[in-house]
């Protein structure tokens, strides 16, 4: 909630959200606070998703994807996870409190797998305190190719698949 408000007043002294609109989401904020746990998570219809749990992402070694996201993504490699064929690399919050983690995997031979007509294009993820140059650094270390416009960059991982970062102002679909 305290991050809901922080957005929302940030947006208010840029000018982004009017006077009216502010006070109009303060106020259902707080009913919806007041109402209650129970009561703020109940669907009308359907379920209520509150953000992704993970990606399952087949390759063809996962050793390979392992090691690109956490040494350069950053993502942790669970502990007792990892077993010689998939490891669970965990980003975000702490386990419970809404982190969300790839299944990276080595593709299964035995088990050729027909190609769906509709696939995940990208994975874009946030990355908390964002600096252009820094960022840029980091990627031309690597020695990945990658298109950069401020705030925002697309590279490729390992096996070609492609991948965003982004800082949330970028990639805020509510501005």
């Amino acid at each position: 909630m305290e991050r809901f408000i922080a957005d929302l007043v940030k947006g208010f002294e840029s000018g982004k959200v009017s006077r009216r609109q502010f006070c109009e989401t303060v106020a259902l904020a707080a009913a919806v606070y007041g109402a209650g746990k129970a009561n703020a998570q109940a669907p009308r219809r359907g379920f209520k998703m509150i953000g992704i749990n993970h990606l399952s992402y087949t390759c063809p070694d996962y050793a390979k994807a392992r090691d690109w996201y956490t040494s350069f993504i950053g993502m942790s490699n669970t502990s007792g996870k990892d077993n010689g064929k998939r490891a669970n690399l965990a980003f975000g919050p702490e386990p419970g409190k809404g982190g969300s983690f790839v299944v990276a995997r080595t593709a299964d031979p035995a088990r050729p797998r027909k190609l769906a007509a509709a696939h995940v294009d990208h994975v874009c993820y946030t990355i908390p305190n964002w600096d252009d140059a820094r960022v840029n650094a980091m990627l031309k270390a690597t020695g990945r190719p990658f298109r950069a416009r401020s705030g925002n960059v697309n590279v490729l991982d390992p096996f070609d698949y492609p991948v965003q970062l982004a800082n949330i102002e970028e990639e805020n679909p509510w501005k």
